[in-house]
């Protein structure tokens, strides 16, 4: 029986495969081919060339400080020695994601987003990077990543003095004022509370609901994970 012979390029492939990992996708399904097409072109071009996308932002800087923030929070992230992180512009249908790539973590975010969602979900996406050690699954990943996140970017402190007295409502100028305070989404906020034990699921699904019929802060698209 003859040898079949060996596809260089197939053997590429799949070495590529290997080490190239999507970890976060933000969004919805529909999003999630465009976060990994995007994430396929960029690691093809930095193995062929060590070159970034000319409409890359490069913003090492802020993943860097997130970075020693988060693990000053929680010893049991494991971050690479190399991160490649930064903002695209005009990428049509990005999301956002975090990955793996060869000893690299990835954290690439649509330039449009607001500052607020900006700051949050680096700090997610970052976390992301180092639980995925412990975390083989997306959902249960998205999950601790939010949560450790959060834990960085909101003291109990400062959040007990929004929730310290069991609120079961929150107006429109309560959640204004707090999205204002911490510069984050309320509804992020208001997952913190509830890690704190300080509002129970039902208040929060109660607050979804309402959050749903009112037109102030409603939450993106690019809040969810695929």
């Amino acid at each position: 029986m003859k040898k079949g012979r060996s596809n260089p390029a197939q053997l590429q492939i799949d070495f590529l495969a290997a080490f190239r990992r999507m970890l976060i996708s933000l969004g919805n399904p529909d999003n999630l081919p465009v976060n990994e097409s995007l994430f396929m072109r960029m690691t093809d071009q930095w193995e062929a060339t060590r070159a970034l996308p000319a409409n890359l932002l490069f913003q090492k800087s802020p993943v860097e400080a997130v970075v020693f923030r988060l693990q000053k929070t929680d010893d049991r992230l494991q971050f690479p020695d190399e991160f490649i992180a930064g903002e695209i512009r005009g990428e049509q249908g990005l999301t956002g994601f975090s990955a793996k790539f060869r000893e690299q973590g990835w954290v690439i975010l649509p330039a449009e987003l607001s500052m607020m969602y900006k700051n949050l979900f680096l700090n997610i996406l970052a976390a992301s990077v180092g639980l995925e050690h412990l975390y083989p699954v997306r959902k249960e990943l998205l999950a601790e990543a939010e949560r450790v996140a959060l834990a960085a970017m909101l003291p109990e402190s400062e959040v007990r003095k929004f929730f310290g007295l069991r609120l079961t409502r929150f107006p429109d100028s309560f959640r204004s004022e707090v999205a204002n305070y911490f510069n984050l989404p309320f509804d992020y906020v208001l997952k913190r509370a509830n890690h704190l034990g300080m509002v129970s699921e039902q208040v929060i699904e109660e607050a979804n609901a309402q959050s749903l019929r009112s037109p102030i802060l409603r939450r993106p698209q690019s809040s969810r994970a695929a």
